[in-house]
């Protein structure tokens, strides 16, 4: 039986794609709105960072509300919120609001979005803080590990940029740097605008063009497909002060929009769905051989990564890595670890349907691979739909141990061989 958790696309003057949910028992609104304009759309190393940059300086004061404080209260003192995210791929600007105040919610995108004022004297403050964002997750060992895989595994590939960029660059910008980029992409032609929660599709539509009453249409950014130029290493070492070596297996995967990376997402789950799947029992539970482990999969619009991040003892770490790499032969198999995984995912769906915000997440990300939001029907037949030949033609296809790429985060002393 079909839900009513869908979404419609409206009809609107600008020819902004608007897709709308609602939700008439809910007691909230949530509205976002996606631009096609992530990390790998930068020109390095000039712009490195530019992106998740801007994202932080829209919110530094509008035409309407002209300070960042001013920003936030406007949401804040109704019981809602606001936040952004930046990805390689696109910026998703979002908000949610007692229903009650539906109509801020438009209103603080249509600021955000159409009125930034992007003040000079805050940009110097704003990028020391993102710098200490970028030193906090190069202290941290978790976080690191996932730079250097990232910059290891892609390489010069676009998606190889680190989507805080670096400190030099975030040093340098000025308010023309914001302005240039939002000029290359901050246009209708890469608006997808997204509303869930009590309000009816008359109410979305009014409230939409009422805050983005023009359109300025400019070509939009239809990214060509770039392969991955894959390198012979496999290995990357960088020391530190250290206790423990961290790991990181990854290998790159296909188009998130493709049925192997679908396959390979499930397959993720199957490997580390939570304490009672394979990598915790095996690796962790069964052996001791760590305190954390975790596989997750990064879909992207051309080339996905999969990854298993293990933090180990530094004479254990190879038996870890043995370990897992065995698990991952093992499961690829497995119908009842599918069916499981499965359920698992079918669960965490319906969860994250019960409330406007996770809708609105969720549709954000689809709407990353697909252009427009899906809901809850065509996602659930995404992951019903996967077969255990599906799964094992992924794994073959990407996950062969001799294509496994292993970055080592190390403690300086230890000598690897």
């Amino acid at each position: 039986m079909a839900s009513n958790l869908n979404f419609q696309k409206l009809q609107t003057k600008t020819g902004i794609p608007v897709y709308v949910m609602p939700l008439p028992h809910a007691q909230s609104v949530a509205a976002g709105v996606f631009v096609k304009a992530g990390t790998r759309d930068e020109q390095w190393p000039k712009e490195a960072g530019l992106a998740h940059a801007l994202e932080h300086m829209s919110f530094q004061g509008t035409k309407s509300f002209p300070t960042s404080k001013d920003v936030s209260a406007y949401l804040e003192e109704i019981g809602g919120y606001h936040n952004a995210w930046t990805s390689s791929e696109g910026t998703f600007y979002h908000n949610r609001v007692p229903v009650t105040h539906k109509d801020r919610a438009f209103i603080s995108l249509g600021e955000i979005l159409n009125e930034p004022l992007i003040p000079q004297e805050k940009i110097g403050t704003e990028m020391k803080n993102i710098i200490e964002e970028l030193r906090m997750y190069m202290d941290n060992p978790d976080s690191f590990l996932s730079i250097l895989n990232q910059k290891f595994l892609f390489g010069d590939h676009p998606l190889g940029k680190n989507e805080l960029g670096t400190i030099e660059a975030l040093s340098k910008f000025t308010r023309n740097h914001f302005l240039e980029f939002r000029k290359r992409y901050y246009h209708a032609s890469n608006y997808t605008f997204i509303i869930t929660g009590n309000i009816t599709p008359d109410e979305a539509l009014a409230g939409f063009e009422t805050n983005f009453p023009q359109a300025d249409f400019q070509p939009a950014n239809n990214r060509l497909l770039i392969p991955l130029v894959e390198k012979p290493d496999r290995t990357y070492v960088h020391k530190k002060e250290l206790e423990q070596v961290h790991v990181a297996l990854s290998a790159p995967i296909g188009q998130g929009k493709e049925k192997p990376a679908r396959s390979i997402q499930i397959f993720t789950v199957m490997l580390s769905g939570g304490a009672s799947f394979p990598l915790f029992q095996e690796v962790r539970d069964k052996r001791g051989l760590c305190y954390s482990i975790h596989a997750g999969t990064s879909r992207n619009s051309d080339v996905g990564e999969f990854s298993i991040n293990i933090g180990t003892d530094p004479k254990r770490y190879q038996e870890a890595i043995d370990v897992s790499l065995d698990v991952v032969r093992e499961s690829k198999n497995d119908e009842p670890l599918l069916a499981k995984a499965k359920d698992m995912m079918l669960g965490s769906l319906a969860l994250q349907f019960e409330h406007t915000g996770g809708i609105l997440e969720s549709a954000a990300f689809s709407t990353l691979f697909d252009g427009q939001p899906k809901g809850y029907d065509e996602l659930m037949k995404e992951i019903q739909e996967i077969t255990i030949d599906d799964v094992t033609s992924a794994v073959d296809m990407y996950l062969k141990p001799e294509d496994m790429r292993k970055v080592l985060l190390v403690p300086n002393e230890l000598e690897i061989k």
